[in-house]
Formats: structure tokens, sequence, C-alpha cells
């Protein structure tokens, strides 16, 4: 019977997959919020969680197979800054909530997050004002996941999926759209090794912008695997994102247009199977300081690539955070670079009612 029911679940998601690749590619589609890191500790390695199994039920956005039995009644929020507030302007923020629960092997979750754009100064074609007007992104997630094979009878996995509704306004102009989340996680009894693999926003848009043609989703496959030396207080953390798409440059010729001090175009250098490969990379690391402590550090090679400046490149690409527990709270603050002196910065907090487990 479970064999069967894999099986089902296996050829459902090859021939998504198969739909969703032909007219898709990674970092581009409509509704930001689908491809936007939520939980505070998702920023600091670099925008991926996916195969860390703990007990916080905000982990699950990234990957449906993270939910477990350990979330029983779990309660989580976040709140946190993507881009800080320049002058009059107030930024853009983001937040958002879960709720898990859990009934023998079968597990719930429910999920809204949502980003403000601010509001903006809109002009018709003729460059005259016409007020200001406001932005933002909605997402309502409902996941499932059940548990095969019990840690007792060796190797654990987890089956999950999501059903979500995205709205986005832009002033007067309004869409939406319905997509779906897939996800694999396992661990086996013996090791510390966890490993996760996530097909993210299958589905379509359903309401096009007035006048606008209907567009692709960010759809988005990714594997990651987590791993903790036994006897060293450090875990490591690595995702292959976008795997749906080899080539993540906007520009094969790296260094196209690029002048040199006596204004002489320089050679350009075609982006090598390295770097392009290195572009589908995410690392992070948890420094364990305690069963109540650990410092958090990441590195995301794409976003540091598209975002730096030939003049300035600071610390693009790179984050880190704080995750402390008290009680039965677990607080998690994390601050990553964008641009050269521009970070955002995100605060998560979840609450277990019950035995909050490690």
């Amino acid at each position: 019977m479970k064999t069967n029911f894999l099986g089902k679940i296996l050829i459902a998601l090859l021939y998504l997959i198969g739909n969703e690749g032909k007219s898709q590619s990674g970092g581009q589609g409509v509704f930001s919020v689908l491809e936007s890191p939520f939980h505070a500790r998702t920023m600091a390695w670099g925008g991926y969680l996916l195969a860390l199994q703990q007990t916080d039920i905000q982990y699950t956005t990234n990957n449906p197979a993270l939910l477990n039995h350990t979330l029983h009644h779990q309660y989580g929020a976040t709140y946190g800054t993507l881009m800080p507030a320049v002058g009059e302007t107030k930024g853009v923020v983001q937040g958002g909530a879960g709720y898990s629960y859990s009934h023998g092997l079968n597990n719930y979750s429910l999920h809204a997050q949502y980003i403000d754009y601010g509001t903006m100064e809109g002009y018709d074609a003729g460059k005259n004002p016409m007020g200001e007007f406001s932005a933002n992104d909605l997402k309502f997630t409902m996941g499932y996941s059940r548990e095969f094979f019990p840690r007792e009878k060796g190797a654990k996995w987890v089956v999950g999926a999501q059903l979500g509704f995205v709205y986005s306004v832009l002033g007067p102009y309004v869409s939406n759209g319905i997509f779906t989340n897939y996800g694999v996680h396992y661990s086996p009894s013996d090791s510390s090794i966890q490993v996760g693999l996530a097909i993210k926003n299958v589905g379509a848009q359903l309401a096009t912008y007035k006048n606008g043609e209907r567009e692709d989703l960010p759809f988005n496959i990714q594997l990651g695997a987590s791993y903790k030396p036994l006897h060293m207080p450090f875990r490591f953390h690595l995702t292959a994102h976008s795997l749906q798409k080899w080539d993540l440059t906007y520009n094969q010729y790296l260094n196209s247009g690029q002048v040199d001090l006596s204004g002489k175009e320089l050679p350009q250098s075609e982006a090598n199977v390295v770097e392009k490969a290195v572009r589908h990379l995410a690392f992070g690391g948890e420094l364990i300081m305690g069963r109540n402590l650990s410092v958090l550090i990441g590195y995301n090679h794409q976003r540091r690539m598209e975002l730096i400046s030939e003049n300035r490149r600071g610390a693009t690409g790179f984050g880190w955070g704080i995750r402390f527990k008290v009680w039965k709270y677990h607080l998690t603050y994390a601050s990553a670079s964008l641009f050269p002196g521009v970070n955002t910065n995100t605060l998560s907090l979840s609450l277990m009612p019950g035995l909050n487990r490690r």
C-alpha cells in the first residue's frame, strides 16, 4: 500500500515538473512573495532552508516535508524589513504567521504571509501626477505531510504538499493565482545527515493585472542537505537551488561594457562552468553554543553576483543571525546584506505549548 502511494506521488510530480519546466525559469515570474525568504534562519542562510527538521513551524514554508509531529500545536510569527526606509519612504516590510496540528502520522499546517511595498507617487503616460498608490502581496497556504517508516524501523521519510492562494495589489491593478509546493525529507536514524527536496510554485496566475499578459509563477526545484558532526558544535547546511535551469547569469559575458582607466573597453570574459555551477549554491552554518543559544552565518553566491557593484562590493550575499530559547519560546534574529550598506533585518518567534524538543 505504501509503495503504491509513493509511486503515484512520484508520477504526479514528474508530470508537473515536465509541464512547468517547459516555460518557466528560476528568478523569473510574477508574485515576489512566493520567493521571499520568510523565517529569520532562512534569511541568514542565504534564503534557503530545506533539510533541517527542527521544532519551528515556519521552516515548513521552505519545504512542506519539514512539517512533522514534533510541531503539534505550535504557533510562529515573523516580521522584518526587506528594504530599509529611505527618506520619507517606510521601506519594504514583510510578516506572517503559522500554526500546525498533528494526528498520528498525519500533520497539518496553516500559513499567511504578506509583503508591503509601501506607498508611491503615481504618474500617467504624460508624467502628470495621479496621487499616491500602495502595493502589497498576500499569500495563504495550507499544508499536509505524512511520515513513513518511524525511526525505530530505520530511516525516516516525510512527504509533504502545500496548496496556496496568492493575491497582489499594485495601486489600481490586481492579480491573483493558485500554487502548490511539494517536498520530501529523509533522515537516517543512525546518521547526522538530513536531506530535503522541494518543488515550489507549481501553478498559474488566475487573474492578470489590468490589460496585462498572463505570467508564469517563479517555478523552482531545490535540493538541500544538513550535516552536524557527532562531536563538533557546528551544523553545515548546503542548498542547490533553481535546478530546472542551468545558466542563471543574465549575461554570459560578466564584464560586458566595462572600461579601464584609459577608457579602453575591457575584453569580455564568458562565465565558465564553475561560475555557473556555484551560482546554484547557498551555504549555511550554525555554531551551537549550548542547548539554548546558537549563531548563524550564510552566503548566497547568486545574490552577491547579481547585486554587487564594481566600485563597492561590501558584504553583499552574506548573512548572519542569532537564535536562542527561553522557556517555550524560540527567538531568531537575522540580518542579510542585499546591497553594500543595505541590510534586511528579520525577527522570528515560535511557541511550543507542550514539550519543545530541539
